[in-house]
């Protein structure tokens, strides 16, 4: 037991070191997991933006090349270069317009008609379509500048190299590029010329189209359903933490404030429930319990015939505390049977007098599972009854169904208390353990219905049917059946036949009371 209390006390020491270490570890993993979230939707965001814009260069290529292959006049002749630069001038994005025929380029808008036919090497990629494309083609105009040249019939248009530079966002990088037939070769796509930091993008990266991490970066790629174009936004790692150092921070705090919130929580209420523990053992040393009386009637006569005893307890602090949290803090901590004794004892010297007048009249103590094992239970029978005006049919037991779970210790506890003369009932039935066959083998005398099947008389609800079943089979067993929470005229009514053996309680026949109110409320109706 003193390693016990020693691990107790060691758990509340560290209780809050630990769930500050807790709150920091999950602030840490969710505002992680935020922010990278958040990143990708902004990649995605601006992948979008640079995706759309490449449309719009895709449909340009397209139709320029449409008007081009469309000339009327023979390729290269002085009208067919004047269509060509008139079609250039009027483009958004396409820098020269040419001729090439059987891999050899012959003219353009901006250099005219050559000399002679220069063959052009082998393109970059091919797409379905039959188009070339060439990435980063050396240009006679200007010399030494490069540029991507789509080639598509006998057209060839060079995309101009600076499409994308009014797309900057630093510190989100950028690629833009063309996929080609074979999306499962690396090789079969090409990156846009001019495009900033696409030195290093894995290869496939391009056509994922879904978030990536790799190689310490985060990658939000976008492809067209109309072209073979994809985008794809980056950040370096280092970068997406750096970004949000502030609002990482903010999470391992709130974190860490959380944790402590739950641990200052958990310290509190232990601490309350250790109060209340303690506190309750000082009101049974000083006897500052009290008990009070539920009239239990016959339904037929409206008569008193008996009372349940209940545990009241005001604490320290004012607040009254119910009698099931009365009995889980005794249960918790082992002297439950304390509780019993007490209510058994107080009861019995209280309401004397009502055995006086009424003979018959049958006094109800709860027993809590524990009890039911505890050999000094008869002995505090014995001590109670021993030179009393009470005989040990007043005296009667309400048992819980979980009390019944273990039916080996159940079944011989009910015995014994038969044989001295004690009734014993089943409370709550039929939310626990027991059911209806169970009572052949305890040998209880009497139930009690929960009170959740009464609340549905008058009802289509499926538990009201219920009822009349446990009534049929009870009444089949010989049992008395005691129906809790009437609170209505009209169920009382329902339960008011011929049978004698049905007794009700709740409030509507009366709340519980001291008592002086029961003795009250006794000599009444005998009266």
């Amino acid at each position: 037991m003193l390693v016990f209390r020693q691990l107790r006390r060691f758990d509340r020491y560290w209780l809050a070191p630990l769930a500050i270490v807790l709150g920091i570890a999950a602030g840490l993993l969710v505002g992680r997991e935020s922010i990278l979230i958040s990143t990708g939707a902004r990649l995605y965001d601006y992948a979008n933006r640079l995706l759309h814009h490449e449309e719009a260069i895709s449909a340009e290529t397209v139709q320029v090349a449409k008007d081009a292959n469309a000339s009327p006049y023979l390729p290269c002749s002085p009208d067919d270069i004047t269509l060509l630069r008139r079609i250039t001038f009027q483009a958004r994005f396409i820098k020269d317009a040419g001729r090439m025929v059987d891999g050899a380029f012959l003219c353009s808008a901006t250099v005219g008609k050559l000399p002679a036919p220069i063959s052009m090497p082998v393109p970059d990629l091919v797409l379905p379509s039959g188009d070339h494309i060439y990435n980063s083609l050396p240009l006679m105009v200007p010399a030494g500048d490069r540029a991507d040249v789509a080639v598509s019939g006998n057209a060839d248009m060079v995309i101009g190299p600076d499409i994308f530079l009014d797309y900057p966002q630093s510190p989100i990088h950028y690629a833009v590029g063309i996929i080609g037939p074979s999306p499962d070769e690396p090789s079969s796509e090409i990156l846009r010329a001019g495009v900033a930091h696409f030195g290093t993008l894995p290869k496939g990266i391009l056509k994922t189209n879904k978030t990536v991490r790799d190689h310490g970066s985060l990658y939000r790629s976008s492809c067209s359903s109309q072209y073979p174009d994809c985008a794809v936004a980056y950040m370096s790692l280092d970068e997406v933490w750096q970004q949000n150092q502030a609002l990482l921070s903010g999470f391992v705090v709130s974190g860490g404030i959380a944790g402590l919130s739950c641990a200052v929580g958990l310290l509190i209420v232990g601490r309350k429930r250790r109060s209340h523990t303690n506190q309750l053992r000082r009101a049974i040393l000083m006897d500052s319990l009290s008990v009070v009386y539920q009239p239990i009637v016959e339904m037929r006569s409206r008569r008193i015939v008996g009372a349940e005893a209940l545990a009241r307890w005001t604490d320290e602090e004012g607040d009254s505390i119910r009698p099931e949290t009365i009995i889980e803090l005794a249960e918790a901590e082992g002297f439950v049977s304390e509780i019993t004794r007490f209510v058994l004892t107080r009861a019995i010297t209280e309401i004397q007098s009502i055995f006086d007048i009424d003979p018959e009249f049958r006094l109800n103590i709860n027993l809590a599972p524990s009890d039911l094992a505890d050999p000094r239970l008869l002995l505090l029978l014995d001590e109670c009854i021993d030179g009393q005006r009470v005989r040990p049919s007043n005296i009667a037991f309400e048992l819980p169904e979980r009390a019944t779970s273990n039916r080996e210790t159940a079944i011989g506890a009910i015995r014994r208390l038969r044989d001295r003369g004690h009734a014993t009932f089943i409370d709550d039935f039929g939310t626990g353990y027991s059911n209806l066959a169970y009572l052949t083998e305890l040998h209880v005398d009497g139930i009690k219905i929960n009170r959740s099947f009464i609340a549905t008389i008058g009802t289509e609800a499926v538990t009201a049917s219920i009822v009349p079943q446990i009534l049929g089979v009870a009444k089949a067993l010989s049992l008395k059946v005691v129906v809790q929470g009437i609170e209505r005229e009209d169920q009382a009514i329902y339960f008011s036949g011929e049978d004698r053996s049905i007794l009700g309680q709740g409030w509507f026949f009366g709340l519980p009371v001291p008592a002086r109110g029961l003795i009250y409320l006794c000599m009444e109706k005998s009266e």
